[in-house]
């Protein structure tokens, strides 16, 4: 099971939380982190915090528990707290950020499936969770809530400094070296090359490089995908090939995941189906599926409420990595 956070006790009544990686979907849930977290006793707490984000329901559940808590929390942002990771840094008393660190806000993104009163309707859903994120934003920098949404509606990227200035931090601390354990592909160009490991010095002994199944295997672990690491390397040959097969499991997953059959992915993923395929079977599927349980518009009984669209699992990183790249940035 994916892990993205830790959390350890210290001396003097102190303790450690790690969060470094996304958030929730295919990890452990915010119920997991909550859990560990009331078994904390200590009185200080940092939370450290390196994630591109993640699910914002997972997100606003963590922000709440530590906002409730009656410990002295510290939250230092390690590399960058983005998306869903920022909010839940809002729920420091005090917040840090290394001269080279970054954060990023926007708006929320989410998937629906369904006809145009359910699409509607869950535009509706992202303006109420839009809401909420602006009463976060604002109550921790005392900025207006137009001051607040035209920076969501910007994607703002700050770096530490942008970030005290507008109020999303507290201090600013000497540089240091920066990690990623997620994907810094997702990142924008600009700030990926934070993440980027400085080349190591010229030994006498050359260390042998990693054959290209080590490496494939290495990329499934960093992506949640350690068991399809086999399928990945047989079939790649070359580095490339395995990044676009990580990348179709990852979209096979959501889609699964959005249509409620999350079943399915296992064997689409293993029998190396295209995303078109994955997607023309998930429809019929449903349509299938829709057909047996008469959920069709004709046999909806008209004095019945509309279903109501639950919000669906996505990987927000994914979405804004897109939306970025149709801008052309």
């Amino acid at each position: 099971m994916k892990t993205w956070f830790t959390i350890k006790a210290l001396a003097d009544d102190s303790a450690e939380i790690s969060i470094f990686d996304e958030i929730g979907f295919w990890g452990v849930t915010a119920k997991d982190f909550i859990n560990e977290f009331r078994k904390v006793s200590a009185q200080k707490v940092t939370v450290l915090i390196n994630s591109p984000g993640g699910s914002v329901f997972d997100g606003l559940a963590i922000y709440n528990v530590l906002r409730q808590s009656k410990a002295d929390i510290t939250v230092r942002v390690m590399g960058v707290a983005a998306s869903a990771a920022s909010f839940i840094a809002m729920a420091g008393k005090k917040i840090v950020m290394p001269k080279n660190s970054f954060m990023m806000v926007h708006n929320p993104m989410g998937v629906a499936i369904g006809n145009a009163d359910e699409m509607r309707e869950w535009a509706d859903t992202l303006d109420k969770i839009a809401a909420s994120l602006v009463g976060i934003y604002t109550a921790r920098t005392g900025k207006s809530e137009d001051e607040i949404k035209a920076l969501l509606d910007a994607e703002t990227w700050m770096t530490a400094d942008e970030a005290v200035e507008l109020g999303f931090a507290d201090e600013v601390e000497p540089e240091m070296r920066m990690t990623a354990l997620f994907e810094t592909e997702r990142l924008p160009e600009n700030i990926r090359a934070a993440f980027v490991p400085a080349e190591p010095a010229s030994q006498s002994v050359q260390e042998p490089s990693a054959t290209l199944a080590e490496q494939i295997e290495v990329l499934a672990k960093a992506a949640g995908f350690s068991d399809y690491a086999p399928v990945f390397a047989v079939n790649a040959v070359s580095i490339e090939d395995a990044k676009k097969s990580i990348d179709a499991a990852r979209e096979i997953r959501s889609l699964c995941c959005v249509a409620k059959m999350a079943d399915k992915a296992d064997g689409f993923i293993r029998a190396r189906k295209s995303v078109n395929d994955v997607r023309e079977s998930l429809l019929t599927a449903m349509a299938e599926r829709d057909e047996n349980t008469h959920t069709d518009t004709a046999a909806r009984n008209p004095s019945s409420p509309a279903p109501i669209t639950q919000p669906a699992a996505l990987n927000v990183t994914d979405v804004w990595a897109a939306r970025r790249k149709l801008k052309g940035n």
